[in-house]
């Protein structure tokens, strides 16, 4: 079969003839393209006529100020300072300026941005509408010495970290400056200088410190724990029990330096003491006791002194009348101590790492406890919320008394645990011999109402089926 295709015919190509635009171009006036410089930018400033340059002839002044500035050395800086005081009330002016400005202290020397502009900058930065903008205070920061910690320091008094600062100027400034992503290194030495921090200055830091990569936070926790006082971090527990929560455990905990870590334990065991140190004040100024309670609460606080060093954890158990007559007294955590029948106590629990220590500080027995630190012990100690006297007591663990020298004995008994003081803690002087055989005689009356205690706990958390030792 054969097919057959029609071809088109061929036409011409059509011919414009651009007469009517031919026409209309020989109507124009003869122009041509004006090219700014650098010196009708000047003398429009001198004029007093700076409001009639044009943005492009503002950015080819400044483009070309560098060069114009080789050959016009004497008049450079003059004519430099004339350009920043009309930025002051030129909001575009001056944000093309600031821009450049803070590109060239982060890239010096930046190409074409005159150095008598850069040098000229106070000109602008001393004016009082201007002074205290945030992106000037920022250039400043750039062009001292120390600039990652004077960044520091305007993001602490701004109150906000690097995000929250990068937000607050990215229509200002060039937020892809190097400085922008390194100044968080920067953070925990500016923190560790201030001598008395506020509140708001430890929540800054913490957010700041929240932000951070794990690298990054690893060097600025290790710096803060090596330079930060003792006296700041007791006044401020939030900072310790960040701490706390993120290094104090395995994974992180050996990560840190040794002194670091050291440190660590002594913050931490600092804030639980003083729990432990504004119970029993408030307990002898508060409470209406006896004297020999007193002086038996005094003894025990004067003794866990020495011990600060190894508070890991505290957990305070109050009874109702305690509570009450307490209040808001303490700012730590207290809770309810059930009623179980029991002479009225505070209980304190303290965690010693390995060791779990009670303490109970008043009524019959009123012994120390030393439990192991187990799941079992762990999870009733600091997670059960029902507790009781003769509920501790029927967990049962090694008991030590506080009759006659009972400091003496006690910091010994602990020291088979492992438990050892504070360094540098003084050592109690042996007792003579008559002193020892009048403890003797107290002993055997405590552990005969120990034992009694320690029955009738067993008859209860039976009764009551709770777990018992």
């Amino acid at each position: 079969m054969n097919f057959q295709f029609s071809v088109p015919p061929q036409t011409e190509t059509p011919k414009f003839s651009p007469n009517k635009l031919i026409q209309l171009a020989s109507t124009l006036p003869n122009t041509t393209i004006s090219i700014p410089t650098v010196d009708q930018v000047l003398a429009a400033i001198e004029q007093g006529k700076a409001d009639k340059v044009s943005k492009l002839e503002w950015v080819y002044c400044i483009h070309s100020k560098a060069q114009w500035d080789k050959q016009n050395i004497g008049r450079s800086r003059k004519t430099s300072a004339a350009i920043w005081k009309i930025a002051i009330s030129h909001s575009w002016l001056q944000h093309h300026l600031l821009w450049r400005i803070a590109i060239y202290y982060s890239f010096q020397p930046e190409q074409n941005f005159a150095q008598s502009l850069a040098e000229s900058f106070d000109v602008f930065a001393n004016y009082h509408s201007v002074s205290q903008l945030l992106s000037v205070k920022i250039i400043q920061a750039l062009r001292s010495k120390q600039p990652g910690s004077k960044l520091a320091k305007i993001a602490c008094e701004q109150n906000v970290n690097r995000t929250q600062l990068l937000n607050l100027i990215q229509n200002n400034l060039p937020i892809w400056l190097p400085l922008f992503s390194h100044f968080l290194e920067d953070i925990s030495p500016y923190f560790s200088k201030i001598i008395s921090p506020t509140q708001q200055q430890v929540k800054w830091l913490l957010r700041c410190l929240d932000e951070m990569s794990d690298k990054q936070q690893l060097k600025a926790v290790d710096h803060l724990l090596n330079n930060v006082t003792n006296h700041v971090a007791s006044n401020n527990p939030p900072l310790v029990e960040w701490l706390r929560q993120h290094y104090r455990n395995a994974d992180r905990w050996y990560q840190l330096s040794e002194p670091a870590r050291k440190r660590l334990r002594e913050w931490i065991g600092g804030i639980n003491y003083g729990d432990f140190q504004k119970l029993v004040d408030v307990i002898l100024n508060r409470l209406h006791i006896q004297q020999f309670e007193s002086d038996r609460l005094q003894s025990r606080r004067e003794f866990w002194a020495n011990y600060s060093n190894r508070f890991e954890r505290l957990r305070i158990l109050l009874p109702k009348t305690s509570q009450l007559a307490i209040g808001t007294q303490i700012k730590g955590d207290a809770d309810l101590l059930e009623d179980d029948g029991s002479d009225s106590t505070e209980v304190c629990i303290f965690d010693f790492g390995e060791w779990f220590v009670v303490e109970f500080f008043r009524g019959r027995g009123s012994e120390t406890r030393l439990l192991p630190n187990n799941s079992r012990n762990q999870q009733i100690l600091f997670g059960e919320s029902r507790l009781s006297v003769k509920r501790i007591r029927c967990l049962g663990g090694d008991r030590h008394d506080h009759v006659f020298l009972w400091q003496f004995f006690c910091r010994q008994w602990l020291a088979r645990k492992g438990i050892n003081p504070n360094p540098g803690t003084k050592p109690y002087p042996n007792p003579k011999a008559d002193k020892l055989q009048q403890r003797q005689e107290n002993l055997r009356w405590w552990q005969n109402e120990i034992e009694s205690l320690e029955r009738e706990a067993r008859v209860y958390c039976n009764k009551i089926g709770f777990l018992t030792n």
